[in-house]
């Protein structure tokens, strides 16, 4: 009788424990990992130069997850399932957001559906057109070598031109797609995976910032490296 009395005690601290957790986050991440039987999925917040682990939930037989969890201000966070080699899915949150993630366990981390605020539709956006130079500069690349060791000169020059006249295409679409997305956080965040060999055009961006996004996360960032060249 006893055992019984402490399990339904521990029980209902758990629940109103995580109803406590419910009220007081300012963040909902969701979603379905189709074929997931058994793994520990992770939600793991960006803290200086690495991912530290914010909560976690083991999985017994359901594809579905739910996190509940706080976060100071917008940033980029990721989904992780250690028992997938590179199982991570980034996306990008702001308090008050509702993430919504679909994916499946054998390809975890390469082709997941994210949907969420202004500044994860911005960076689903971006990714896909980044994809798409990603994979013209890979193609062109690859010509070109195949050009060169048949020592097909001219061919392999011209191929090089294509190459670097798109390599501009790209930077210009990112500076583009900053200055037009500058009022949200997920700009200077783009800027510093973009430019941050390149304190010139850091600078530039940083002046178009608005005061509120050059005291975000990664507007603070920019500010960083620019004080130090």
């Amino acid at each position: 009788m006893l055992k019984k009395i402490i399990v339904l005690s521990i029980s209902i601290i758990v629940f109103f424990s995580c109803q406590n957790q419910k009220r007081h986050s300012n963040l909902l991440v969701k979603g379905t990992v189709k074929g997931l039987r058994l793994g520990t999925l992770q939600i793991k917040k960006l803290d200086k130069d690495s991912l530290v682990t914010s909560d976690s939930i083991k999985v017994d037989g359901n594809e579905k997850f739910e996190f509940h969890t706080t976060i100071d201000e917008p940033q980029v966070m990721a989904l992780e399932l250690p028992e997938v080699k590179d199982g991570r899915i980034l996306f990008f949150a702001a308090p008050g957001d509702t993430i919504q993630i679909f994916t499946y366990v054998e390809s975890f981390g390469l082709t997941p559906i994210v949907k969420g605020g202004i500044n994860q539709t911005e960076k689903n956006a971006f990714d896909k057109m980044i994809k798409q130079f990603n994979n013209k500069e890979l193609d062109l690349f690859k010509a070109k070598f195949e050009a060169a060791k048949n020592h097909l000169l001219q061919e392999a020059d011209s191929l090089g031109k294509k190459l670097d006249n798109l390599k501009r295409k790209r930077k210009l679409y990112a500076l583009n797609f900053i200055f037009r997305n500058k009022n949200h956080a997920i700009a200077p965040y783009i800027a510093l995976t973009e430019f941050y060999d390149n304190p010139m055009a850091l600078d530039t961006i940083y002046k178009t910032l608005p005061d509120d996004i050059k005291k975000s996360m990664y507007g603070k960032e920019i500010k960083k490296i620019l004080k130090q060249n």
